[in-house]
């Protein structure tokens, strides 16, 4: 099964069908939503105690685009979070634990 955003950067003009808005604009509104989620990173590093080096322990399970694709598909086709974690290969959870980070730092 492809993944949306596999979908969308493969045929661009299905972007707006598939969630909301243009290819274009879907470009524009993750380099800006990236900008204020390493914002929002050094704010939570800033008041973090360590117990592991920076750069230690698991790396993210989705990138920036990918998140910010799974929070504007489930904004525009609202499936439930078990149908949007098949979509983009993560449990349940984590597309609800994803979409919910991601809407608060969408502008």
């Amino acid at each position: 099964m492809t993944s949306p955003l596999e979908r969308i950067e493969s045929h661009p003009q299905e972007a707006k069908r598939l969630i909301g808005i243009r290819y274009e604009d879907f470009i524009s509104l993750v380099m800006l939503a990236e900008q204020r989620h390493i914002e929002k990173q050094a704010e939570i590093e800033k008041n973090k105690i360590r117990l592991i080096a920076p750069g230690g322990g698991r790396s993210a399970e989705m990138t920036v685009k990918q998140g910010i694709c799974l929070c504007l598909v489930y904004l525009r086709q609202k499936p439930t979070f078990e149908i949007l974690g098949l979509l983009f290969s993560v449990s349940r959870s984590k597309a609800n634990k994803t979409f919910n980070y991601w809407v608060e730092i969408l502008p």
